[in-house]
Formats: C-alpha cells, structure tokens, sequence
C-alpha cells in the first residue's frame, strides 16, 4: 500500500504528461531542425543568433557590393586596353607620318587614320557600365564627353576640382570603400584648339598630333617631336590600368576573406541553433519507451487503486 500511495494515479497522470510533451517537443524539433521554438527557451542563445544574423547579413550586402564593383573594374579595364591598343598604333601612324617623304598621300592616309582613332577613343571614353557614364564622375547619367566638328574634345562630367568630389564610393567590408567611378578630365584630359592652355591629357595630345598634320606644309620634324607626348599618354593611361588591376585583386581578397567569415560565423550558427539529428532521434525513442512504460505503470496503478474502493 505504501508503494501504490507513493506512486498514486494522479501523479502518474502528471509524469505521463510530462512525457507527452517532452515527445512533442522532439517531434517538433526533429521536424523544423531547430533547438529552440521560442527566444524565451534561450535568451542567451537568441542573443547569439541575433548578432551571428546581423553579421550574416551584413557580409552578404559586402558580397554583392564586390560583385558589381568587380564586373566594373573588369570594363573598365577592358576599356583601358583597347584604348592602348589604339594609341599604340597611333603612335606607329605618327612615326610611319614622320618618316613619309615628299608625296602626301601617306601622310594623309596616316591622319586619316588617326582621326578615326581618336573617335573611338572619345567613344570609349563614353563607356557605360549598367546606364551609367563610368568616367563622368557622379554625373553617371550624363555623357562625358564631345567630339566637335572643329576636333575639340569636351568634358561634361564632375570635374577633377569639385570640390562636392567625383567619385561615387562603394562600401566593400566594414568602414572599407573603394571607389568605382572617376573625373575622366584627369584620365583623357579635353581639348581646345582655339586655347591649347586650356588642353590637357590624351585628348590634348590628339588634338595637337592633328594640328600638326592638317598645317600646311607637312612638318615631317614637328610629328616626329610629338611622338613623346604619345608615348607619355600610353604610359598614364596604363598606370591608371595597373591601379585598376590592383584594386580588382584587393576585391578579390576582401570576397575571399568574407567568404571564409561566413563559413565560420554559418557553422557557429547551427551549433546553436541546430538540432543534432541523430541525438534527437535517440532521444524521441528512449522518450518514447518511457512513456509506455509510464503508461502501462499508470494501468496497473490504476487498476489496484479502483480495488481499494471495492
């Protein structure tokens, strides 16, 4: 009698309910993958995941950030290199122009040639990346630059001396921007022939060559002593390459860095979070014979307490 008081139906009835709900709880575990329902189960683990998805998050912008900065440093890298090609061969029609005899019609071919050039190249100077102008500054949805009939070249984007600046920065990790857009005045410069001290830069030193061949007579000297001027213009467009290539690998390290942060910050996250499936499962089933076994007890109990009463 001792034994069935101690063990009386009305606290079976409690343990198997406890049961029943700790088997619910598996259930509901197993079948979302998650620890905890509720913050209250917690805190300090919700606490944990807040600040872990904040991260997440954070570095998942990052992560975009750097794909579109990258697919623009790639234009404009590709814009870099052909726009080289074409003042290397430039140059090649200056020296083949310095070195024609007499006859003119190879000088004039040579020019010719070159004012075609340095229409692609004001095109080029037009590159777009997305609608947007990535050589005019923040004005991305105004064209840089004019070609004129006169063979002057204009520059309509955000000058070098805005003082409001020119570039348009893109956050690629925390507190680390890089910038995706420039003044293209102080990359290609502009050109003015009616003010040659208003000229500068590549197309200042096209707009020159072309002065210099279209003055009569032909000055074989005059072009042969601008072929270093040429030279100094591929040179400045491929160093603004090279920093380009530079910040295209700073981008690639930063993803890769990211990258790795995110793995890490993901696997402390589901150990947190995360319910460890085969434990789980273990559990539901030694939960389960429990609750038989609590249950068969009750039925036992249950029936010895309704024969006291007889």
């Amino acid at each position: 009698m001792a034994i069935v008081s101690s063990y009386s139906p009305s606290s079976m009835l409690t343990t198997i309910t406890t049961q029943q709900n700790n088997l619910y709880d598996l259930y509901n575990k197993i079948n979302s993958g998650q620890k905890y329902t509720n913050i209250s189960d917690n805190p300090l683990a919700a606490a944990d995941l807040i600040k872990i998805n904040k991260q997440l998050s954070e570095i998942g912008a990052y992560v975009d950030n750097i794909d579109r900065a990258t697919t623009q440093i790639n234009a404009q890298e590709e814009t870099f290199s052909t726009i080289v090609e074409k003042m290397q061969r430039i140059y090649e029609l200056a020296v083949q122009a310095a070195n024609t005899p007499s006859g003119e019609d190879g000088f004039k071919a040579c020019l010719s040639e070159i004012k075609q050039l340095k229409e692609n190249i004001v095109d080029l100077a037009n590159t777009q990346y997305d609608g947007k102008y990535i050589f005019a500054g923040t004005n991305v949805t105004t064209k840089p630059f004019e070609l004129g009939d006169d063979g002057s070249v204009t520059y309509s984007g955000t000058p070098e001396n805005n003082t409001a600046g020119y570039e348009r920065r893109i956050e690629i990790s925390d507190g680390v921007y890089i910038e995706l857009n420039s003044a293209g005045d102080t990359i290609f410069g502009t050109y003015d022939p009616n003010d040659p001290a208003k000229s500068s830069g590549l197309f200042g030193v096209l707009g020159e060559l072309e002065e210099i061949m279209t003055t009569e007579p032909m000055d074989n000297q005059a072009v042969s002593e601008h072929l270093g001027n040429i030279e100094a213009s591929i040179k400045h467009i491929s160093e603004i390459q090279s920093e380009h290539s530079t910040t295209a690998s700073k981008l690639t390290m930063t993803k890769e860095l990211l990258e790795s942060n995110e793995l890490t910050l993901e696997s402390r996250k589901a150990e947190i979070s995360e319910v460890d499936l085969p434990s789980a499962i273990s559990q539901l089933v030694q939960q389960n014979y429990a609750l038989q076994a609590s249950m068969q007890a009750y039925s036992i109990i249950s029936n010895q307490s309704l024969l006291d009463y007889i």
